[in-house]
């Protein structure tokens, strides 16, 4: 099943319309969600640039992040087509939410599974601590780029980012970036990657198919965001029930 559903992530939405894949489509139209709640709940209004601007670097923080890590250009440098890509999905989606409710971001959730990275330096390839640093970064880049700018609101400004601030700090909290490290890795063992391959060894285990081990990879990070979505509902429901009790002792 997983399998299939990322092979068909990698079709193009529409061969001559729309020659862009599903994965990025679906991925830009989750943050087109994340940024317009965002831009409603602050009651922002925005230039035509800084909108555009704004989503387009929560879309690729992770990305430019990841590529600079890996000392290789990113394809928003060399490529016209991820700026059509995400700016038309953006812009379809900023019509639509002028006349429509913004649906629950959350269910569109999609981080991009590692592929075979490639680095110049060989001393972060055989690292298996930088592949972790590199899956967490190329999951949460662009939420923790967003949140740490306030991308959304007129005046973009450095501050505190998210999950280092006071309240938010937790297992749960911060999934969406260890949640990536921890696919990365999966990824790296079972693919057979150079960097794991004393731990392969002492288990004397043979690597699996690049397919078989994505396939992996992306069934354990839908068991661990849906298992945040079953912990998140868990807590909002006993929170009505603490309060009541809070008023009863009073």
């Amino acid at each position: 099943m997983f399998s299939t559903a990322l092979a068909l992530l990698r079709t193009p939405v529409h061969a001559t319309i729309f020659p862009y894949p599903w994965a990025t489509t679906l991925h830009a139209s989750r943050i087109s969600m994340v940024f317009h709640t965002n831009l409603r709940n602050t009651n922002s209004r925005l230039s035509w640039g800084a909108h555009l601007l704004g989503f387009l670097l929560m879309c690729w923080g992770g990305s430019l992040t990841s590529h600079l890590l890996l000392s290789l250009p990113p394809p928003q440098l060399y490529a016209l087509g991820p700026w059509i890509n995400y700016s038309a999905v953006h812009l379809l989606f900023t019509v639509l939410f002028h006349y429509f409710p913004i649906p629950d971001p959350s269910i569109h959730k999609h981080s991009s599974l590692p592929s075979r990275w490639t680095s110049p330096l060989p001393l972060l390839v055989t690292s298996p601590l930088f592949h972790f640093i590199l899956g967490a970064t190329a999951s949460a880049g662009g939420g923790l780029l967003g949140g740490t700018f306030s991308l959304w609101t007129p005046n973009w400004q450095f501050s505190t980012p998210p999950p280092l601030r006071t309240g938010v700090w937790g297992f749960w909290s911060t999934l969406d970036i260890w949640a990536g490290g921890v696919v990365a890795v999966t990824y790296g063992i079972l693919a057979g990657h150079p960097a794991f391959l004393p731990l392969r060894t002492s288990f004397a285990a043979k690597p699996l198919p690049v397919v078989n081990a994505q396939t992996t990879a992306a069934a354990i990070m839908v068991v661990l965001f849906g298992l945040r979505v079953a912990a998140m509902a868990s807590k909002a429901a006993k929170a009505p029930v603490a309060a009541k009790e809070k008023v009863k002792t009073q």
